[in-house]
């Protein structure tokens, strides 16, 4: 019955991403945690396959957690080489996942709320295939209460 709910709610989720992606979209894909949860060795990996030159790119990471996180905010590490394919950038970001008095900030119900953060935007130079990894950056050797981590990029 878990497994049914959650389902639904991710097939909810999918279609208001589905919807909500435009000609600019490039690129949208959330990746599933294991239930176990999240290590903090467990790296996601994204491939951007980039067709044009010269064209700056806004990036943002989208986090979907249940009630069993455990913390009020997630730090991850978000690194990408689409400036240059030989360097890697590495960007922290901040989620605030909820308020002071424990009240989830993300939209959603239930148990299950997602939360966007836009990130810096980056301008790809040559076509080709190009990689965003991400990592939490918690004090947690595994990490609870995280369903999925997404990463959008769009292009103007």
């Amino acid at each position: 019955m878990k497994n049914l709910l959650r389902n639904s709610i991710l097939a909810i989720f999918a279609t208001g991403a589905i919807s909500a992606c435009d000609e600019h979209t490039m690129y949208h894909s959330y990746q599933s945690i294991p239930e176990k949860g999240w290590g903090k060795s467990d790296t996601l990996f994204y491939n951007i396959p980039v067709n044009d030159s010269l064209i700056i790119l806004q990036l943002s990471a989208g986090v979907r957690n249940d009630n069993n996180y455990p913390y009020q905010d997630l730090y991850l590490f978000v690194s990408h080489n689409l400036e240059d394919s030989t360097k890697w950038q590495t960007d922290t970001l901040k989620f605030t996942l909820s308020d002071k008095e424990g009240k989830w900030i993300g939209t959603g119900w239930g148990n299950l709320y997602q939360s966007t953060q836009p990130m810096k935007s980056a301008i790809v130079r040559h076509p080709g295939n190009y990689s965003i990894r991400v990592t939490h950056g918690m004090k947690d050797e595994t990490l609870s209460g995280i369903s999925d981590i997404g990463i959008k990029v769009i292009h103007d």
